[in-house]
């Protein structure tokens, strides 16, 4: 009788263990699936169009509108100059002279006039018989009421930027000091070499706020257009180029896209793109394609 309860112990004691051991099985191919399921917590945002006003932005040099160089009639030699480098002058006021001194031959001083109203800018000679000759500049006069900035816009600017548009010209040490302008002419052609257009930006400048020869910051605001901006950090590169991750059913899809505008911290992309489409814009660096993600409230 011993024996036989030995027997059926032993047969209990082994179903038990053969019970647990299946259960930890079980609970390692359990475990195991489970970690094969990895998601990533990302933020999202649905992308909609809105509508911008690019702004343009240049720097440069102020001048007078206009601003005119002045060459003399005769050659000789520099003999004194009339006025000083700030002076106001009127239409045919005497600049200053020069000496024609030619052997054999007596001449009065040949005076050189100011071909417009304006401030002398510039004087380009200040030693007594300096050589002058007909293509040399000696003075520069400029009209300070009114400002324009000369830009050299490169082909892809110079597409967007057309005559009329509004335009704002401040000192680039001083952004409340500004101007509000417009685009005076924009040339149809690109120069072969530098691959850059000529644009005229002019402003009034009756309160004499800026002065011809300082450096200046142009904006120029384009016309308006809907486009599609999202976060930088959304946007991302690998070998094949610039993409973003969409949310395509939780469910992270790699989409390579173009770049544009630039406001602040939003870039404007161009792609295969629709409105509603949920773009990654937080933890996107972590992804990878067809990565499982869980969205952030």
């Amino acid at each position: 009788m011993n024996k036989r309860i030995q027997k059926y112990l032993k047969i209990f004691i082994a179903i038990i263990f053969i019970f647990i051991f299946i259960q930890i099985i079980k609970k390692i191919i359990l475990t195991s699936g489970k970690s094969s399921e990895v998601y990533f917590e990302v933020g999202i945002e649905k992308l909609f169009f809105k509508e911008i006003t690019e702004i343009i932005k240049f720097e440069g040099i102020a001048e007078g509108d206009p601003q005119i160089k002045v060459y003399p009639t005769v050659a000789g030699k520099f003999e004194k100059n009339i006025v000083n480098e700030g002076d106001s002058v009127r239409k045919d006021t005497y600049l200053l002279y020069i000496n024609r001194d030619i052997v054999g031959f007596e001449y009065n001083l040949a005076p050189v006039k100011s071909p417009i109203d304006g401030i002398v800018v510039k004087l380009y000679f200040f030693d007594k018989g300096d050589t002058v000759l007909p293509q040399m500049p000696v003075a520069e006069i400029a009209n300070v009421n009114k400002i324009k900035v000369v830009i050299y816009a490169g082909e892809n600017d110079l597409i967007k930027i057309k005559k009329g548009h509004k335009a704002y010209i401040s000192l680039i040490y001083d952004n409340n000091t500004n101007l509000k302008g417009s685009v005076f002419s924009v040339t149809p052609f690109v120069n072969k070499d530098t691959l850059a257009g000529t644009v005229v930006v002019k402003a009034d400048n009756g309160d004499l706020k800026i002065k011809p020869g300082q450096s200046v910051k142009t904006e120029i605001l384009t016309e308006k257009r809907r486009t599609f901006l999202i976060p930088d950090k959304a946007i991302l590169t690998d070998e094949n180029g610039t993409f973003v991750f969409i949310n395509e059913n939780n469910i992270a899809k790699k989409i390579y896209i173009k770049t544009g505008y630039i406001e602040n911290d939003l870039i404007e992309i161009k792609g295969d793109l629709k409105e509603g489409m949920e773009i990654v814009t937080e933890g996107s660096f972590k992804l990878y394609e067809n990565a499982k993600i869980k969205i952030l409230n």
